[in-house]
């Protein structure tokens, strides 16, 4: 079964706009909507965005997953994250980073420039564009809905004074008797972006089962942006 937080629904209203579900991470609308487009739909946007993909930045990533054969009710769980959904911190990054990039996603790299003993450079990583798995104006509508969600939804331990940050929560059960994993995803300054973060804690850390994803692991997320954007 699946709920949303709380145990009940999201709002007393017969439906939920998308931008109220996402700022209040809503799981039933998403699931719906899931039944609704189909496996295909889904799976083709998680692939857009690097799912399934071989990554080298130098290092070799393990490929994020998003899972197929499914039932509906599978496939519902899967639109949250569940079910066999497997997802990487660097993959949910990059995410966040195309919406903060209107909708073009570069390709990660760890190492910008290397230098020889005299600090001569040697070799430097050139930007590359990885895809576009959304328009510029769907990038556009998805910051403000993560907007919203710091402003005033489940994200607003990741508030910074006079920075606008746009992010999105995650509480991911482990499927285990182990306590759920605390996600956080963020992009800032909203509308200048420098930054993009992505924070799990697996099994709560310290919060165990009160873990959740704005409470545990957004004012980690805001730490690192504060380091980059208040330098």
């Amino acid at each position: 079964m699946i709920r949303n937080p709380g145990g009940g629904p999201c709002t007393a209203e017969d439906t939920v706009t998308l931008t109220y579900a996402l700022q209040q991470s809503c799981n039933t609308p998403f699931s719906a909507l899931a039944m609704e487009f189909g496996e295909d739909a889904l799976a083709e946007q998680a692939e857009a965005f690097g799912f399934g993909r071989d990554l080298d930045i130098p290092m070799g990533v393990t490929p994020s997953r998003f899972p197929g054969g499914m039932d509906q009710a599978q496939l519902a769980m899967s639109a949250i994250g569940q079910y066999d959904v497997r997802v990487s911190p660097l993959q949910m990054a990059m995410v966040s980073a195309a919406i903060a990039n209107d909708g073009v996603l570069m390709t990660p790299h760890l190492i910008g420039t290397e230098r020889g003993p005299n600090l001569q450079v040697t070799s430097s990583t050139e930007p590359e564009e990885f895809s576009r798995p959304i328009s510029a104006s769907t990038a556009a509508d998805l910051r403000q809905m993560m907007l919203a969600v710091v402003e005033s939804g489940t994200g607003t331990p990741a508030q910074i004074p006079n920075v606008a940050v746009a992010g999105k929560t995650g509480t991911a059960e482990s499927g285990t008797d182990a306590p759920q994993h605390a996600w956080f995803t963020a992009f800032a300054p909203a509308q200048d972006p420098q930054v993009a973060v992505a924070v799990v804690i697996e099994h709560g850390g310290a919060d165990g089962d009160e873990a959740y994803g704005g409470r545990s692991a957004g004012p980690i997320a805001r730490a690192v942006i504060q380091a980059v954007v208040e330098q």
